[in-house]
């Protein structure tokens, strides 16, 4: 189940400055607003496009990145068609197509967000790896 290309269409980030310090709690959600039907010419192949939103909420109120795009999915006529008419009806996705898709957006958004943070000085909304520097162990002979 190939996703063929990532596009983002809007990166926004925001920082309140009147927050007090303290605990900082970062949320994380994905969520799939639409999906499209995506021209193909190849045979036995359907594409669609899934509108995502990803949101990295800072509590309480320091700041807020939201990223929007659109994973670009090809597959089997038949499960795309599948896809689409559970969509239509129910607004809901199968899980096997369902989760490389939402990790797909979860993996741009992240690392869309940890770009943007710095710049608005907000922390990473992912721990980052430390050194830290302990007893040198000696070499044996």
């Amino acid at each position: 189940m190939p996703i063929i290309k990532i596009n983002l269409h809007k990166v926004n980030a925001e920082r309140n400055l009147n927050t007090k310090g303290g605990q900082i709690q970062i949320n994380n959600n994905v969520s799939i607003k639409d999906i499209e039907d995506m021209n193909l010419k190849v045979e036995g192949k359907k594409g669609l496009k899934f509108t995502f939103d990803f949101t990295c909420n800072y509590e309480p109120s320091l700041g807020k990145i939201n990223v929007e795009g659109q994973i670009l999915f090809v597959e089997e006529s038949k499960k795309i068609d599948e896809v689409k008419k559970s969509w239509d009806k129910e607004k809901k996705i199968p899980m096997d197509v369902m989760e490389p898709i939402v990790n797909a957006a979860l993996h741009k958004g992240n690392i869309q967000a940890i770009k943007v943070s710095e710049e608005v000085n907000l922390p990473s909304p992912l721990p980052l790896p430390k050194v830290k520097a302990g007893p040198v162990a000696e070499k044996k002979k």
